[in-house]
């Protein structure tokens, strides 16, 4: 029996030489549909075209039912937003219209004159609204599904609570991390859909609440260490076109290597997969690309100087651990600023904020080497660390921490999280960072790399009230401002939409998100202590103003679980402890529990 002609569209294979490159098993999970959506609604443009709504933003793409005339051309466009006229809008995401023209997702389909169920097979979109051009026929409902693809990552973890609008923040960041979570971790999957080192810095340690992301967030590493130039620097993109690595040389993202708390992914993500899922390996395998970036920014401070110092003051030894070179993105996206702030970041270099993450890798560097048992190095980072912590108190701090850096909120966040400062300076920076909020009328007006820690900083120096209080605004900018626009995703930017309504960014960006990673460790109480959660911290956030909370995660070693509510005035806690762990429970009655696995129950009068 012989083997029949192959249509003439098909053309013959080629054997190719084998590859000198080293082929290694892959280590993460593969994209797939993770959800069905049916449609919503069915909108009509004013130009006529028909505008399908499926109620949720996310990364997918439609199966539709079509027919029509063989031949006819149908033409699905895709877009987060509808505009203000009721067309669809794809121009929002062009940062700079007079430079760059908008582009639009879209999928064309040649029909053949019989009724046939479409989807694309290699590509995925980034979509609330699908816009159908070139039917005849008005389709209904049940001819369309939106289906949501991502990694498939074990989903570990929940998060509960008396406040809906609180809930539903925290399912509109799973949608963000389930949208951008699709083979690598990008910023959007929009515009760019690249795998940006500054979002998942801010966000990794939110993501392992979410997802068992380890083995992700591991593949992730690896190629940022294959990527990483031969100097230490960082591409901010992984994968790249920016080291030599990976072919051509893309000038721009070569130019913004340089650039913390970007680059600092490098040594910030290892930590936080040591620190939640107890992973030593890690940092076995990332400790050489850890060094070569603090390396880096130590030659980088030592041998280049930036205009901020042409006219500061001199600090004699000092000047060699100040970073004021180079292009660093800074605080990055606090209210008001827009994209197009990038060309204040190339001609001011943020040091305040460039040095800020100098000192703390160095620090976490520091604290890898000794856990590697590397204690010639471990010695050595940690005297350049304080070292930078004593260059950026002589340089930023004035008045024993009553003014720092810009006299942003982001400054006082960092000098509280990254312990820059003195421990008789933290009060006053504390009191500094809640007047700034309450003259900003109770609003945040922190970017892109603090929001994430902001809260936090808040609750563990004793204000926990002023975090609740920025939770809960609902006016911009807040988180909740985007829920109550209809938001179901974050928005890149705290604006979202200007005035007249148009969208001004994308609507589906993780970063801002980070927030969320409070959820558990905050109101829910649960907090890891040694790593992996062999050992956790149980202290429940009662005076809140929320009436019940419950976070559970899925631990290396099982199963734990906080729960709390309030009834009659009775506080009621349940906390599970795995196997092999144990907890310090922090009762609202000043009492305290160590306890080993099991479950428990308490009970105490709420004050």
């Amino acid at each position: 029996m012989t083997a029949p002609e192959p249509p003439a569209r098909f053309t013959p294979v080629y054997i190719l030489p084998p590859s000198s490159r080293k082929l290694v098993a892959e280590e993460v999970n593969r994209v797939r549909e993770v959800e069905r959506l049916p449609a919503k609604r069915i909108l009509s443009s004013p130009s006529g075209k028909q505008i399908i709504d499926f109620g949720q933003n996310l990364a997918g793409y439609v199966n539709i039912k079509l027919a029509g005339t063989k031949g006819t051309k149908i033409r699905l466009t895709h877009s987060e937003v509808v505009g203000q006229d009721g067309e669809l809008d794809t121009n929002y995401l062009v940062p700079l219209p007079w430079l760059l023209k908008p582009k639009a997702e879209y999928d064309e389909v040649l029909l053949s004159g019989e009724l046939c169920w479409f989807h694309p097979w290699f590509t995925i979109h980034g979509f609330r609204y699908v816009e159908i051009d070139g039917l005849d026929y008005k389709l209904e409902l049940d001819d369309m599904q939106a289906i949501a693809l991502s990694s498939d990552l074990s989903p570990v973890g929940t998060f509960e609570c008396s406040d809906s609008r609180l809930n539903h923040l925290y399912r509109n960041v799973f949608w963000s991390m389930r949208s951008n979570f699709t083979d690598t971790p990008t910023d959007c999957p929009t515009r760019e859909r690249s795998g940006w080192t500054g979002d998942i810095q801010v966000f990794s340690a939110t993501a392992t609440k979410y997802v068992d992301s380890q083995a992700y967030l591991r593949r992730y590493l690896r190629n940022l260490a294959l990527e990483q130039f031969p100097d230490g620097r960082v591409p901010p993109v992984i994968p790249s076109e920016s080291s030599d690595f990976s072919g051509g040389i893309s000038r721009f993202f070569s130019y913004v290597s340089n650039s913390t708390g970007w680059g600092d992914a490098s040594v910030f993500i290892p930590w936080t997969l040591y620190r939640y899922y107890g992973d030593r390996i890690v940092l076995e395998r990332q400790y050489e690309s850890c060094r070569r970036w603090v390396d880096h920014l130590e030659h980088e401070a030592r041998n280049n100087r930036g205009r901020s110092r042409w006219f500061a003051r001199d600090l004699g030894d000092l000047e060699n651990y100040i970073i004021d070179s180079g292009f660093h993105w800074g605080e990055w996206l606090r209210p008001g600023e827009g994209i197009t702030s990038i060309f204040w970041s190339a001609l001011i270099p943020k040091a305040v904020v460039a040095t800020a993450y100098f000192a703390q890798s160095s620090y976490l560097l520091s604290e890898i080497a000794t856990i590697l048992g590397d204690e010639q190095n471990a010695s050595r980072y940690a005297k350049l660390s304080e070292k930078v912590r004593t260059a950026w108190r002589a340089t930023f701090v004035q008045d024993n921490g009553c003014r720092i850096g810009e006299d942003k909120q982001d400054d006082y966040v960092r000098a509280l999280a990254f312990n820059l400062i003195t421990a008789e300076q933290r009060q006053a920076a504390l009191n500094r960072l809640v007047e700034l909020i309450e003259q900003n009328d109770n609003h945040l007006g922190t970017g892109f790399l603090s929001t994430g820690m902001l809260t936090h900083v808040l609750a563990e120096n004793g204000r926990p009230d002023i975090a609740i209080t920025l939770l809960l605004q609902d006016t911009q900018p807040s988180w909740l401002s985007q829920i109550e626009r209809g938001a179901t995703t974050i928005w890149e930017i705290w604006e979202g939409y200007d005035k007249h309504g148009k969208a001004l960014a994308s609507q589906n960006h993780y970063s801002l998100g980070a927030v969320t990673g409070w959820f558990q460790e905050g109101i829910a109480g649960l907090v890891p202590i040694a790593p992996g959660y062999r050992r956790f911290r149980v202290a429940p956030l009662v005076a809140s103003g929320l009436t019940h909370a419950t976070a559970t995660i899925e631990t290396s070693f099982g199963y734990a679980k906080a729960a709390w509510h309030v009834t009659d005035g009775v506080v009621k806690l349940e906390v599970i402890v795995p196997s092999g762990t144990s907890a310090d429970i922090y009762l609202g009655n000043g009492c305290n529990e160590q306890v080993g696995s099991g479950t428990y129950h308490f009970e105490w009068k709420h004050q």
